[in-house]
């Protein structure tokens, strides 16, 4: 009996430790744009080139990084902080984000 408990707890913990190991997420150092899109394929004038894109992605990352430095300074209840972290991630360009922005009132520091 007692072998049996040592070796479903033992079991248990490898388990469990294994699952952290692959919580952990990769963030990519450097910006990875594909260099060839399908639609450059049939329409090469519509697609923006590899720098513009990278430019574009930094750009949209500058955006979602501002607003969330913004949303940590709001003085609003934890629960709608995290919903707008929420949709934060998914779209920084919601209406919901954009009414979030325009509710804030700035305080100068005299």
């Amino acid at each position: 009996m007692k072998k049996n408990t040592l070796t479903v707890v033992g079991f248990l913990f490898f388990v469990l430790g294994t699952n952290l190991l692959m919580a952990q997420e990769y963030k990519p150092s450097a910006q990875e744009v594909k260099k060839h899109t399908i639609m450059e394929m049939y329409e090469p004038d519509l697609v923006l080139s590899v720098a513009e894109r990278k430019q574009l992605k930094e750009k949209r990352e500058n955006t979602i990084a501002l607003r969330k430095r913004i949303l940590d300074t709001l003085d609003i209840s934890e629960r709608r902080r995290e919903r707008l972290l929420k949709v934060l991630s998914k779209n920084p360009f919601s209406n919901e984000m954009n009414k979030a922005m325009a509710d804030i009132d700035f305080v100068e520091e005299e």
